[in-house]
């Protein structure tokens, strides 16, 4: 009798350098709406949707800097600045940003794009998928801001 081996089906990937990249139209949308997000929290349109996308952005790109190796440094001053925004978000329930958080994050739009040129589909699919469940998870912890309720991005409220 013959032993039957139950195999997982692995998908083959193709060397990194032969992996898809993002389209040029997917690259031009990526850009216009890093832009409108940090447009909208600038001139006080921000709303929890709006600040939990920004946020997910932020750790999208975050994410797909690890997976790549690059941008690493560059990435984690991004999430001190998301960190930042969420404790005010926290204790005041206003969503916005100051003169000099703002030149930061409009830094790391051009970071966050140059990332989004050079990382393959699947990385940025990963990341994509990781950065969705973290925000899920966040934004369900801190549904009712309170003033003691505060927030970092590798701790959800509590």
């Amino acid at each position: 009798m013959k032993k039957r081996c139950v195999r997982r089906v692995v998908t083959p990937m193709p060397p990194r350098g032969l992996r898809p990249k993002l389209d040029p139209s997917q690259l031009v949308d990526l850009e216009i709406v890093h832009i409108s997000l940090l447009d909208d929290l600038v001139h006080g349109r921000g709303s929890d949707d709006l600040l939990w996308n920004w946020v997910g952005s932020m750790l999208t790109w975050s994410r797909a800097a690890e997976l790549m190796g690059a941008g690493i440094p560059e990435m984690v001053e991004q999430l001190a600045l998301a960190t930042a925004v969420i404790e005010r978000y926290s204790r005041t329930g206003q969503i916005g940003l100051t003169g000099p958080e703002y030149q930061l994050a409009k830094d790391g739009i051009v970071v966050m794009n140059e990332l989004a040129k050079t990382v393959d589909r699947p990385r940025a699919i990963a990341a994509a998928a990781w950065s969705e469940a973290k925000v899920q998870k966040m934004a369900a912890a801190c549904r009712r801001p309170s003033p003691a309720t505060r927030q970092t991005l590798e701790q959800p409220c509590t």
